[in-house]
């Protein structure tokens, strides 16, 4: 039978779709020492589970890996959407993404901001764009209204002490003192990469104009133009948790300069400068390139240790740590700061292993706790992107093993109970051991699969909800 040109371009077409899907399958295979996940089956050192063994949920949008897929990564797909879809709330402020089943309906800027940017800006779009806007709204409402022990008087700003007790800030607001949110700023960043994504409901306008209030309500104050840095905790490290020395103060935790954090307000000029290059307002952009420009040499001369590696801060009295955090790591990288062999060299040495990255290396000597000796899957996939600029090489597939295992191969016994147990992404994972830990349906975490999904072509985003 002789087939003419349409029968030949059709047949071309599908054995094409086939090839991409076989190699789109290929990525999210692994296989190395303790650390295994094949088609049907992830096993680690502690464990294992097969595509049987998970839970059978079905996600109310019509969201589904394409055709070619493992079974396990379909499945688990279907579980991190279903996840995500259980951390939608509402309340007096609107519809909002919550942070995990631990964290109820508290508006937390960072855990929108970081799951929008690792896949939820793509799937999510519009319910991300409200998320994000309720969290303007909330932390304008609060403003510098603090419990008394979060007043930080080396600061020049209204603070306003409320109450003695910060969980009476929880309760009115459904959020923080501002004093334990200063890296704030993450939210531009989620903004400016949402409406990239989305032009079709972008608003450049009310995006530059409270980007702008913002900075001078919120960030500048806490600039310090004697080495051109900007105070405040690493991002997401909880102060006066385990991520710091024992005995540091709630001002130590604000007034150091973190790496982390300074990296997320070079890209967010970066993103204000785009903004006002949408409103056409070319003098505000130049004005705000500059300011990246010398945020990103101040960075650079600060903040880089004798070795090459960045620092986790450089505390309120001017000491660099030898530690570094994968974070601070990872966004000099992804947002430039750091190029070519400098990039090499900051993040070659950073430990990769079967149970995830360490979020601090080396471990903080005087604490323990799961801000310091742990890995958390959000954490991982933005280092494990950074990598994948440095090194030419696709970590796809070791990033997908290390999410996979969040589903449970043995999950810490003290959480079993209150936060979800087998077959839902968890917050965290206990180093050097490699216990599952904290909450279930954890937002950021489930983002971070579905980051694994689009980088390996699994989504047909044609059929978003």
């Amino acid at each position: 039978m002789k087939l003419n040109n349409g029968s030949n371009f059709l047949i071309c077409f599908v054995l094409m779709l086939f090839i991409v899907s076989c190699n789109s399958s290929q990525k999210t295979l692994y296989s190395k020492e303790n650390l295994v996940l094949t088609k049907n089956r992830l096993s680690d050192g502690l464990g294992s589970f097969s595509v049987k063994d998970l839970p059978n949920v079905t996600p109310k949008t019509n969201l589904r890996l394409v055709d070619g897929a493992t079974p396990i990564m379909a499945k688990m797909f279907n579980i991190a959407v279903h996840d995500i879809e259980q951390n939608i709330v509402t309340n007096e402020y609107g519809s909002y993404f919550a942070a995990g089943r631990r964290y109820t309906d508290r508006v937390y800027t960072r855990d929108i901001a970081f799951a929008g940017i690792l896949g939820l800006n793509a799937l999510f779009p519009e319910k991300m764009k409200q998320s994000l806007k309720i969290t303007r709204e909330v932390r304008g409402k609060l403003g510098y209204k603090v419990s008394e022990e979060h007043v930080v008087t080396e600061i020049n700003v209204p603070w306003d002490a409320i109450t003695k007790d910060e969980k009476k800030i929880m309760a009115q607001y459904k959020t923080n003192s501002y004093t334990r949110r200063t890296d704030d700023v993450v939210w531009i960043w989620a903004v400016d990469h949402l409406f990239e994504l989305n032009p079709e409901f972008a608003d450049w306008a009310w995006f530059y104009e409270t980007g702008k209030e913002n900075f001078e309500r919120f960030y500048e104050p806490w600039f310090d133009a004697s080495d051109g840095l900007y105070r405040g905790q690493p991002t997401f490290q909880d102060i006066t948790s385990t991520a710091y020395p024992k005995n540091m103060s709630i001002a130590d935790c604000v007034l150091l300069k973190s790496t982390s954090t300074n990296a997320m307000y070079y890209k967010a000029m970066l993103a204000m400068a785009n903004a006002a290059k949408k409103n056409n307002l070319f003098d505000e952009a130049k004005t705000w390139e500059n300011k990246a420009i010398n945020l990103k040499k101040a960075i650079k001369k600060e903040l880089v240790l004798p070795d090459g590696t960045l620092t986790y801060y450089k505390d309120r009295n001017g000491h660099l740590m030898k530690n570094q955090h994968n974070l601070g790591t990872a966004f000099t990288i992804l947002f430039g700061i750091l190029e070519g062999d400098d990039a090499k060299k900051a993040i070659d040495l950073y430990p990769m292993t079967d149970k995830g990255t360490p979020l601090i290396h080396p471990f903080l000597e005087d604490n323990e706790g799961d801000h310091n000796r742990a890995s958390w899957p959000f954490c991982d996939t933005f280092f494990i992107q950074a990598k994948e600029i440095t090194d030419q090489k696709d970590y796809t597939g070791y990033n997908a093993a290390i999410l996979a295992r969040t589903l449970g191969t043995k999950i810490s016994d003290k959480r079993k109970k209150n936060w979800g147990g087998f077959g839902s992404f968890h917050e965290k994972v206990e180093l050097p051991g490699g216990l599952i830990s904290g909450s279930g349906q954890q937002l950021w975490t489930s983002a971070a699969f579905i980051n694994i999904c689009l980088r390996a072509n699994l989504i047909n985003l044609k059929t978003k909800p």
